[in-house]
């Protein structure tokens, strides 16, 4: 297995924590959660994650929710690797790594694999988002979605909550007030909370981006800056 924190103190994240994990073939170390509870997103392939001993199937678009005080691993019976995206709260620096089977997998709620196929879109303007994890399925602090956006560009806002964006097709620019920087495929954004900002895609295809914050809620909720 191989990791790289994308998040984290040095970005000035108060709460979020976002990692990149390729879990390669055969079956990875356990990784430890404590306090912190982690939402993952398969960005790339099929894999079999374990959560302290219950095993779920995932392919590419699969949000996973992991609880405080389990453990989680990685089952890839493939060559290739599985790409996965996690974010932990409360914020982490790095990951802690634990023998197997030392958590009890928390029995009240069973459901923790939310597949992004098939789920209906929701309007907010003229973007669209679909739940994955979020208070539904236990997620106490951190809300999982998926957005589409098609050419345009938001009106700037902010939220009350921390975010972390991973651009998944399009590309277009993400917009600070009169500053803007490039973003396509793989760009991964930090947005702190109150941080005023307006995505703007310029693909004619429209851009899908997976986003997680922190705490949980309704992505539709946003406030105007003027």
């Amino acid at each position: 297995m191989g990791w790289a924190q994308v998040i984290g103190d040095q970005d000035e994240a108060r709460k979020l924590s976002l990692f990149y994990i390729e879990a390669r073939s055969g079956e990875s170390p356990a990784v430890s959660l404590g306090e912190a509870e982690a939402v993952l997103y398969l960005q790339q392939g099929q894999c079999t994650i374990s959560i302290s001993g219950r095993k779920f199937d995932a392919d590419a678009g699969t949000g996973i929710h992991v609880r405080a005080h389990e453990q989680f691993s990685f089952i890839n019976d493939r060559e290739d690797a599985a790409r996965w995206l996690i974010s932990i709260c409360p914020r982490v620096s790095g990951l802690n790594f634990g023998s197997r089977d030392k958590s009890l997998f928390d029995q009240n709620f069973p459901q923790r694999s939310v597949a992004g196929k098939g789920r209906s879109l929701q309007a907010t303007q003229d973007r669209f988002y679909k739940l994955l994890v979020g208070p539904k399925i236990g997620s106490e602090s951190v809300t999982q979605f998926i957005g589409r956006i098609p050419p345009s560009k938001a009106p700037e806002h902010y939220h009350l909550y921390e975010e972390a964006i991973c651009i998944l097709s399009g590309h277009g620019r993400m917009w600070t007030g009169d500053r803007h920087t490039e973003i396509k495929p793989g760009s991964m954004i930090f947005l702190p909370r109150k941080q005023p900002h307006c995505l703007e895609c310029l693909d004619e295809n429209g851009m899908e981006l997976m986003g997680v914050f922190y705490p949980a809620g309704s992505p539709a909720i946003n406030y105007k800056t003027a």
